[in-house]
């Protein structure tokens, strides 16, 4: 029975040896692979594709819409108004964070005009 065991066991230690088609060896990002039984019960190779992420926003890290990926071909052969959305910051920030910047600055506008005025009243009354 013991003999049977090594038998099996190194069968499958050649079941999990691979060889890398690449000329690459080292296990970085770019190399990773995932095993496939062929037909004639051989394990070979695939190499897998990196995921290509989305534009995402600066501030909030959501997704912004109507933006293709920037890795992609595709995105390279765009022509300019469809590689960003014709707004302030446009490929850059989402409209909500966009809508909060700008009532952020109307805001610190209208405290140091309001600042202004107070000191322009204390001085005439003095």
């Amino acid at each position: 029975k013991k003999k049977a065991y090594k038998i099996i066991y190194i069968k499958i230690m050649k079941d999990r040896r691979v060889i890398l088609r690449r000329h690459c060896p080292f296990s970085t990002r770019k190399n990773s692979f995932k095993k496939v039984k062929t037909p004639g019960n051989k394990i070979k190779i695939q190499y897998l594709t990196k995921k290509i992420s989305k534009v995402v926003c600066a501030e909030s890290k959501k997704k912004l819409n109507g933006i293709p990926s920037p890795q992609s071909l595709c995105f390279m052969r765009l022509c300019k108004r469809k590689k960003k959305i014709s707004r302030i910051y446009g490929g850059h920030l989402s409209a909500n964070s966009t809508k909060e910047r700008i009532i952020k600055s109307f805001l610190l506008n209208e405290k140091k005009l309001v600042k202004k005025y107070n000191n322009e009243k204390k001085k005439s009354s003095l």
